[in-house]
């Protein structure tokens, strides 16, 4: 080997341990100094800080911005999540939650809120919130029922006949079926199946009784043909 080519290899690993320091060594302006959270209402930014491994005083360039947000999504609160690393090391983090839309209760089990599209988001922290409508069963509830129930309830929120708001709880069993109670005390049995095409006669029903000033105790729509109705005296 020549002197050139020894100093050619000199400058060359001079230069690759320089490289090296630098990604080892944070700079200033790879340095992670502020982590700025938006999007979070339930979630702790403690919480989201943890789940992504992002820590001030860390370089930038030695975490995946990908499998940070993974592991934020790993939160079932966490819809999607969007992060940024932007200059002078500023780490931006986004995240869009889902929102609880009804308590699930069932025997031998923790009641746990459930959002609109039926994901678990956890068992009820009282400082989330109580006043939901609640969906109980005295056993395990199949998925496909589960899906009726919030059906049901994602109906109600647009319905003039029968709101969210006045929803109290909807019973569920594997033999009968749904079973909703309002909170002014009416029962109205759906059965299994056809919930959409159910719910929509209910609602005329009911549309039709409040123009005669009638209040209707009991509604059963089970059979999908007619509904048999009681009123109050």
């Amino acid at each position: 080997m020549n002197i050139m080519t020894k100093r050619i290899s000199a400058v060359f690993f001079l230069s690759l341990c320089a490289i090296v320091l630098f990604a080892i060594q944070p700079s200033k302006h790879l340095t992670v100094k502020e982590i700025v959270i938006t999007g979070n209402d339930t979630i702790t930014p403690y919480e989201i800080i943890k789940r992504s491994d992002i820590r001030a005083g860390r370089t930038s360039m030695l975490f995946s911005t990908s499998e940070a947000k993974q592991k934020i999504l790993e939160n079932p609160w966490v819809i999607k999540a969007r992060i940024k690393k932007l200059l002078h090391g500023k780490i931006e983090i986004d995240i869009l939650e889902s929102k609880p839309f009804c308590i699930v209760t069932t025997e031998g089990r923790s009641p746990y809120y459930v959002d609109r599209e039926g994901r678990n988001l956890g068992v009820i922290e009282p400082s989330h919130g109580l006043d939901f409508p609640v969906i109980s069963s005295r056993e395990e509830i199949s998925s496909g029922l589960m899906l009726q129930a919030i059906e049901i309830l994602n109906l109600s929120k647009s319905s003039s006949a029968l709101g969210w708001s006045e929803i109290s709880e909807i019973s569920v069993e594997k033999e009968f079926g749904i079973k909703l109670l309002t909170l002014d005390r009416r029962f109205i049995t759906f059965g299994k199946d056809n919930i959409r095409s159910k719910w929509y006669k209910v609602e005329k029903i009911i549309s039709h009784s409040r123009k005669k000033n009638l209040v209707e105790k009991n509604i059963d729509i089970s059979s999908g043909e007619l509904g048999v109705i009681s009123y109050d005296s």
